[in-house]
C-alpha cells in the first residue's frame, strides 16, 4: 500500500502528507462524535445552556467531516494507481470542505507539482 519506491521527493511527500491528513481527519470526526455523544448522554450536565441547535451543528460537522475524509481516502487510492493529477486534484477538493485541512492542501499541491503528475 505504502509503496515509495521510484518516485519523486513531492510525490512521496504528497502521498505521506495525505496519509498523515486522513489520519488527523478520523481522529477529528471521532472527537466529534464524541462530543456529540456527551450531548446525548448528559444533556442536564455544563452544557444545559446550549440549544437544540448544537446538536444539529454537531451532527452537520460530522457529516461534511465524513464526506471531506472519502474525497480524501480517494486521493489516496489515486495515489496508488500512480495518477498523481487526480489525487492532487481530490486532495485540494477535500482539503476545502469544512474545517480546512491545511496538510491535505499541502499534500494535494505538491502531488500536483510532482513530475509523475504530467
Amino acid at each position: 500500500m505504502f509503496d515509495l519506491q521510484g518516485l519523486s521527493t513531492e510525490a512521496k511527500i504528497g502521498k505521506i502528507l495525505i496519509l498523515v491528513s486522513l489520519v488527523l481527519g478520523v481522529l477529528g470526526l471521532l472527537g466529534i462524535v464524541l462530543g456529540f455523544g456527551y450531548r446525548a448522554l448528559f444533556p442536564m450536565s455544563f452544557m444545559r445552556g446550549i440549544p437544540l441547535f448544537a446538536g444539529f451543528l454537531l451532527i452537520f460537522s460530522a457529516v461534511i467531516k465524513i464526506l471531506g475524509l472519502i474525497v480524501g481516502y480517494m486521493a489516496l487510492a489515486s495515489t496508488e494507481l500512480k495518477n498523481y493529477n487526480r489525487a492532487g486534484i481530490l486532495a485540494i477538493i477535500s482539503s476545502l470542505l469544512p474545517p480546512l485541512d491545511l496538510i491535505m492542501l499541502i499534500g494535494g499541491i505538491l502531488c500536483i507539482i510532482s513530475k509523475e503528475a504530467k
